[in-house]
């Protein structure tokens, strides 16, 4: 894979400092560059991350970093059973640790939802099992779930702009599923694609989805169940939902921890059933070349 070359500006904010920084680093030789056949400067992705490795660049540094509540933090989460440095960030709640370790791996030339699939949902996932046997508390779990949502945003704003396929698609988690960050990743992964995305976020009603469906008419949307607390009135809505919509061609997908239960996706038909990010770029990709 061809790894993506960075423009001037882009290399600036990934580093955080100004366009004439950047062109100063150049100059001296610490960062190499190649030029376009217009003159312009261009930087190699694995360029720019061994730099930002070796100057320790993308990290901001707060003062009380290393204060007696943020190394008992340390000690806490060093306990916990993971070698994987985006769970202890997450845990500790440094946002600009996790979302270099993010950076980075796009840098690497890592697709985004392969981030997705082997840094996040995997981060995520051991922190809620860990919160549910009662080894996490509740606070450290908000926690981590909102530096995840942060730093996910802060990799969205490095992404290069891809090119728009002109077609709309539409997120949200159904109604009492208050997990908020699967609809923030499916939003990412369809952007990537080159879709324009609506996300409705958790806890959405069907019948107000419909209403937004009915309205903007998208030819791809996306729900996410983590939970189901009622999987019976989950039914119902769903297939009130299902009538409402029929007349459009709107391809479905569901995705999320609740629709592994194959007994569980038979009650909720959809057009695929997603079970990772990769699999969600995978259709989001293909779909706008059919019919």
């Amino acid at each position: 894979m061809e790894l993506k070359s960075l423009t001037t500006k882009e290399v600036a904010r990934l580093c955080r400092v100004s366009d004439a920084t950047v062109k100063r680093w150049e100059a001296s030789g610490l960062l190499k560059s190649e030029r376009t056949s217009g003159g312009h400067r261009r930087f190699r992705a694995e360029e720019v991350a061994r730099f930002q490795r070796e100057q320790k660049l993308g990290l901001k540094i707060h003062n009380g970093d290393e204060s007696a509540v943020r190394a008992s933090s340390r000690r806490r989460v060093g306990k916990m059973p993971s070698d994987a440095p985006l769970f202890h960030s997450l845990i500790a709640g440094c946002e600009e640790e996790a979302a270099n370790t993010l950076i980075e791996a796009h840098l690497r030339g890592e697709p985004l939802a392969e981030i997705f699939d082997e840094l996040v949902c995997p981060a995520m996932r051991q922190i809620g099992e860990l919160w549910h046997n009662g080894n996490l508390s509740i606070t450290q779990e908000h926690i981590a779930t909102r530096v995840a949502v942060s730093v996910i945003l802060k990799l969205r704003n490095v992404l290069p702009v891809p090119e728009m396929n002109g077609e709309l698609a539409m997120c949200c988690a159904l109604e009492s599923d208050f997990h908020d960050l699967p609809t923030h990743l499916a939003q990412m992964v369809f952007e990537n694609e080159g879709w324009e995305v609506l996300n409705f976020g958790a806890n959405t009603p069907l019948y107000s989805l419909a209403e937004e469906v009915l309205q903007h008419a998208p030819k791809l949307l996306c729900i996410s169940a983590t939970v189901m607390n009622d999987i019976e009135r989950s039914v119902r809505d769903y297939k009130i939902f299902i009538e409402q919509i029929g007349k459009l061609k709107t391809r479905i997908i569901l995705g999320g921890g609740a629709f592994a239960d194959e007994h569980l996706r038979r009650r909720f038909p959809a057009d695929f059933y997603a079970r990772s990010f990769g699999e969600f770029a995978g259709f989001a990709r293909q779909l706008p070349n059919k019919s």
